[in-house]
């Protein structure tokens, strides 16, 4: 499905900075991790934030916090949001951030809203070791087995493959090289270093003060693992696949915590309250795939969105794709014969790390700065979505 609409603006827009697994955000809540960007979004598009009507939040793993289902609807209260406004809380895997800015911008056209708070958070950190097949007992002298369910690959029900097996015989089909992904990560990583060290990332991003081990510390920049990332290095990693060759832990993208923020409002709300918007959402669209074919969900919500809007590649300025695998999103470039130049200009989750359920939001956010930036007008962000889905948000600078 997908829709063209005029009527909905982004009027602020902000993340936290994206912090390694068992980095300076382990410690905190999804919930105030959210709001920590949230506030400032609030605050930068000038809002009484009385005037939101609804919280949208993208939330995967929610079993990482006490809050469990509830958190979306303590992001909200957290970030100011009256006590009587509703929130909901969104899981589409990679592409939940996205969804949920969808999610919000529908409340806006259908009139359910004026002003929706929307987007991702996720403490990746936070989550818990699993015990499987031991609530009802186990055998005699049976062992329980702990898991790391974030570090481990596990099976699709449907496809009764992994993920990392499905992006490697995905890559093999469309011809993608293991040296074609290590480079592409290698670029993903030089890209968001010269970025931070140009300060690209500064407008965007919001400083916190956590507490890591009882001790206040205030976190103000990307804190990813800095560890050598050279193709050299990358080459000489082993497949993360028996008897594969592609997907490796280097050019996968690693578990992070972070959360993105983006504010929107109807053209009643900017008129009354005299707001700059910093842009406006113009469509967007969500696809169904074979779960087989998962990584090109992103492919066909691009299409679709296209098709709905009669543009086509040429007319888009800037696309945001979401690095899950290398391989996946060079598969992605290849088939939409998207110019390199145009794609994760300053690297992408590779790099920074994918907080699963925030990912998605920091996309956009980071696509509105960068498209005011270069002085563009269109930007597309995009996520394939694990199950066979894909989702894919439309903006442009006014």
């Amino acid at each position: 499905m997908s829709l063209a609409c005029k009527g909905v603006f982004i009027i602020g827009a902000k993340r936290t900075p994206f912090c390694r697994f068992g980095g300076a955000l382990r410690e905190t809540t999804a919930g105030h991790a959210f709001a920590a960007a949230a506030n400032e979004a609030i605050r930068a598009a000038d809002l009484d934030p009385d005037l939101i009507d609804s919280t949208t939040v993208g939330h995967v793993h929610y079993l990482s916090q006490c809050d469990g289902g509830k958190t979306a609807r303590y992001c909200g209260l957290y970030s100011g949001v009256h006590i009587k406004r509703p929130a909901l809380g969104v899981n589409k895997t990679c592409g939940s951030g996205l969804q949920a800015v969808i999610t919000g911008a529908v409340d806006i056209v259908t009139g359910m809203s004026k002003v929706s708070l929307t987007g991702g958070t996720e403490i990746m950190s936070a989550l818990p070791h699993l015990v499987r097949n031991a609530r009802f007992g186990t055998t005699l002298g049976g062992q329980y087995q702990m898991e790391d369910y974030i570090q481990s690959q596990f099976f699709d029900s449907f496809t009764e493959l992994t993920l990392e097996r499905m992006v490697e015989d995905l890559a093999e089909k469309h011809n993608v090289t293991r040296k074609e992904a290590d480079d592409y990560t290698a670029q993903s990583y030089q890209k968001w270093e010269i970025a931070e060290e140009s300060a690209v990332f500064n407008n965007e991003r919001v400083e916190l003060t956590v507490k890591v081990n009882k001790e206040e510390q205030v976190v103000c920049k990307d804190d990813f693992n800095l560890i050598d990332n050279s193709v050299e290095t990358l080459s000489r990693l082993p497949s993360v696949i028996k008897g594969a060759s592609i997907v490796t832990t280097g050019n996968s993208s690693s578990t992070a915590d972070g959360a993105a923020a983006l504010l929107l409002a109807d053209e009643e709300t900017i008129d009354r309250n005299q707001i700059k918007p910093l842009a406006r959402i113009s469509a967007w669209a969500c696809v169904g795939v074979n779960p087989l074919d998962s990584s090109l969900g992103a492919v066909r919500s691009i299409e679709k969105i296209l098709q709905t809007t009669a543009l086509n590649i040429k007319d888009v300025d800037l696309f945001e794709i979401n690095e899950t695998f290398a391989a996946q999103t060079l598969v992605c470039v290849k088939l939409l014969s998207i110019s390199n130049e145009k794609v994760n200009v300053n690297g992408g989750a590779l790099a920074v790390g994918n907080p699963v359920g925030a990912t998605g939001a920091r996309m956009i956010v980071h696509l509105l700065y960068e498209l005011r930036r270069r002085n563009a007008k269109r930007g597309i962000a995009a996520s394939s979505c694990g199950g066979g889905q894909g989702v894919a948000i439309l903006v442009e600078s006014l």
